[in-house]
């Protein structure tokens, strides 16, 4: 029988979990040491206001004072909306990948001309990212969105050293989404692209915006730094929801990263169904943890479904259509025996620490 988290709904199924005598996870105490770190107290919230300030004064003369990547999601829609409530001017930032939903496409167009933001949409060279999304697929691997991610944290940070801009401002919040673990996830390690692409891909990627340590290293050398705002805030979807529906015309698009078919398509489908991965789990017992929900409704709400069978089909056929991938190709990718993201090559552990110690990622 398995083990559950008595806090959270991690169960010892998850990968690299363990539990203290009280039967509390990992989990848990890693989220109580950011809230601890993060406190929503009047102290806190004069670093954040103070820090608003520096942004404000070291963009004075410059055509943008910090910038952001939006996805028309909710974090980083209400993100960019508290930028101009603090009276910032930030450039709005999206990579396209030919995959974004309506909705999300619609929310990021309303969001910015109703903010009066500018918004930089950067299409990826479509051969080379193609390609190099298929070879994820085909290398069985739960990290199939690795190729969306990287390219946009690589593309925003050339923006910003492009237009001499500081501060990198995110939408990432540990209150309401959880930490996944490695054995799902690797969003920073080249050599990990590399090689699915050289065992999986036609093509040499000579225009995707791949990111090395060097990279990241000279970003930080320049002083460019992220901030994430929401970290230190109160941040809570049942309050956030209206408000962006009310002032900005927002509209939610079904589940969290659902802006994208092909996020939608893997997570409420293919990582479930090939590698037994729901992802859902880590972010319900984290809103169980900031309180917006009980370990009942997650509970309840795990065992619903938020993806229906015709629109798995709609979504498939959306993919292999964008992706030129043959109805034989996109059966052979679902039923290919899975893999684990370190069957590939990647950096030493000691390389991605010292990757994660020079990150820009500071506030």
């Amino acid at each position: 029988m398995e083990k559950t988290c008595s806090r959270c709904i991690l169960g010892d199924t998850f990968p690299n979990i363990n539990f203290d005598k009280d039967g509390v996870c990992n989990h848990c105490h890693r989220y109580d040491k950011r809230c601890s770190k993060f406190s929503v107290n009047p102290e806190n919230q004069k670093k954040l206001r103070s820090l608003v300030e520096r942004v404000k004064s070291r963009g004075r003369g410059l055509e943008y004072d910090c910038i952001q990547g939006v996805s028309g999601g909710r974090d980083s829609t209400y993100t960019l909306y508290l930028l101009k409530q603090w009276g910032l001017n930030p450039l709005a930032v999206h990579v396209d990948n030919r995959m974004d939903s309506s909705i999300a496409v619609d929310n990021m167009k309303n969001t910015c001309r109703k903010l009066d933001v500018d918004l930089h949409n950067h299409t990826v060279e479509w051969e080379e990212f193609k390609d190099l999304q298929r070879s994820f697929l085909f290398a069985s691997v739960p990290s199939v969105d690795i190729p969306s991610d990287h390219a946009f944290v690589t593309v925003l940070y050339d923006i910003a050293e492009e237009k001499n801009i500081e501060y990198v401002f995110s939408g990432a919040s540990f209150r309401t989404e959880g930490l996944g673990s490695i054995e799902w996830s690797l969003h920073d390690d080249e050599r990990f692209i590399l090689d699915i692409q050289s065992r999986h891909g036609t093509m040499r990627l000579d225009n995707y915006p791949l990111r090395t340590i060097a990279d990241v290293f000279r970003w930080y050398r320049k002083g460019i730094r992220e901030i994430r705002p929401l970290y230190w805030m109160d941040y809570r979807h049942r309050d956030v929801d209206p408000l962006l529906e009310r002032e900005l015309g927002w509209k939610y698009y079904g589940g969290h990263h659902f802006e994208s078919v092909f996020t939608r398509w893997a997570f409420a489908f293919l990582l479930p169904r090939k590698f037994g991965i729901d992802k859902r789990i880590t972010d319900y017992a984290t809103l169980v943890l900031s309180k917006q929900m009980t370990r009942e409704e997650a509970f309840s709400k795990m065992r619903e479904s938020i993806y229906s069978a015709e629109q798995e089909e709609r979504d498939r056929k959306f993919i292999a259509d964008t992706l030129e991938l043959t109805e034989e190709e996109m059966d052979s990718v679902l039923h290919a025996a899975p893999k684990r993201n370190f069957d590939y090559d990647h950096h030493s552990r000691f390389h991605r620490t010292l990757q994660y110690l020079i990150s820009p990622w500071r506030y």
